[in-house]
């Protein structure tokens, strides 16, 4: 489950730490950023296994390990078992930086964490405070965020890493085109026209590389801007959210979201709209 949280415009005031979003028995799909995303997240592993790479280093996160990412910090992780199941917090505010400083959280990273019932106390805390109906919701959730953060210092000890030897200037430049086109029409001629690759060998390095191909690599790229506008973006039509994240046909853009979240993109919307 991944629940996003939308602040009012005055809240961001009175708010300085906001719960942005919060992931309970997630089962991660692979990830692939490169210019980050606009929010830190805590990632605890509850299960499994999977792969962290930043700044062209491996990380291999186990059972009771976490990973730390800083906003806009590009990054890539997926799973390397069967199964690989996290729990995860993100979190803005104005005053993120300068607490991240003071706690000495300086750089996205693997840890490991000393106290395993700490991380899950303050989780599950959240979790219990998001389906409360006070209107100091947001209120309660960012003074459970900053001590879960202050907890966290005592008990995290930084993972060192290997070199990650597989970066591919052509799969980089594809998932980039895609990362910034992914309004418009995408096709394999076009991703090989700019790569000066075939269509099939393009095809065969992509899953090489990142073990999913090149359609379902867009899509996810597609989906997520999707959920974002519909939570972020409460009036936009759901036609309108489409067209904007690359799918002619809103029916079709129904179809593809409804098979990957079991749910319609309004429902999706409403029940992530806090």
């Amino acid at each position: 489950m991944l629940r996003s949280f939308q602040y009012k415009k005055n809240e961001y005031d009175i708010i300085p730490l906001q719960l942005v979003l919060l992931g309970d028995n997630h089962e991660q799909e692979p990830v692939y950023r490169l210019h980050g995303i606009g929010l830190n997240q805590i990632l605890y592993c509850k299960d499994g296994q999977g792969e962290l790479i930043l700044d062209n280093r491996k990380y291999i996160i186990d059972k009771g390990q976490c990973f730390i990412l800083l906003k806009n910090t590009p990054h890539e992780y997926h799973r390397t078992a069967d199964s690989w199941v996290l729990d995860i917090v993100g979190f803005n505010g104005a005053i993120v930086p300068l607490l991240l400083r003071a706690l000495k959280i300086n750089s996205s990273g693997a840890y490991l964490l000393s106290n395993r019932e700490l991380f899950e106390s303050h989780h599950h805390r959240l979790l219990e405070i998001s389906e409360q109906n006070s209107k100091h919701k947001h209120m309660l959730l960012s003074q459970e965020l900053y001590a879960l953060l202050t907890d966290l210092t005592y008990c995290l000890t930084h993972i060192s890493s290997g070199s990650a030897d597989y970066g591919n200037p052509t799969i980089t430049a594809v998932i980039e085109y895609m990362e910034i086109n992914y309004g418009e029409d995408i096709s394999l001629d076009t991703l090989a026209q700019i790569t000066s690759r075939t269509p099939e060998y393009l095809c065969s390095i992509f899953k090489e590389h990142t073990g999913i191909t090149i359609v379902k690599y867009l899509s996810n790229i597609r989906l997520l801007h999707a959920q974002i506008l519909l939570v972020q973006e409460p009036s936009m039509p759901i036609n309108e959210i489409a067209k904007k994240c690359g799918y002619s046909s809103a029916s079709y853009f129904g179809k593809v979201f409804y098979k990957q979240y079991k749910l319609t993109p309004n429902q999706y919307r409403m029940s992530h709209i806090i």
